[in-house]
């Protein structure tokens, strides 16, 4: 299970605001830190509704919350790209474009891979196939 920290890193990555050790949480990047919660709660509600999982879901608050119910490979391969997108939406249009971009390839690949639900079909027309409303 992913942090809202360990997406938020990637992201920091991404956008190249990673101090000089390699860390993402600095002065330059609280601002990021602040939105980055309410951004994961939109993906997490996103991702949701594109999986078909029913009922409402405990969001994050914290960095230090761990996103529920998200599978690793998207937590992790996908979402850092819509986070970056989000939080350069005013500072760099063009940034941010790609980056949304991208989370939208990753995340369409990611749901195409995923497997169909199986189930009977019902039969919508009534009996016609046994020519019972057919007078020809």
């Amino acid at each position: 299970m992913r942090t809202v920290r360990d997406i938020f890193t990637s992201a920091m990555g991404l956008m190249d605001e990673l101090d000089a050790q390699g860390g993402a949480r600095h002065a330059l990047t609280e601002e990021y830190e602040r939105r980055t919660p309410g951004i994961v709660n939109m993906m997490i509600s996103e991702y949701r509704v594109m999986a078909g999982l029913p009922g409402s879901f405990t969001g994050v608050e914290q960095m230090e919350d761990t996103v529920l119910k998200i599978d690793d490979a998207y937590a992790i391969g996908v979402m850092h790209y819509g986070l970056a997108a989000n939080l350069l939406v005013d500072e760099n249009p063009a940034a941010a474009s790609f980056y949304e971009q991208r989370y939208e390839e990753l995340r369409n690949m990611y749901f195409a891979r995923q497997r169909a639900d199986e189930g009977q079909i019902g039969d919508m027309y009534g009996g016609i196939e046994f020519g019972k409303f057919g007078r020809w």
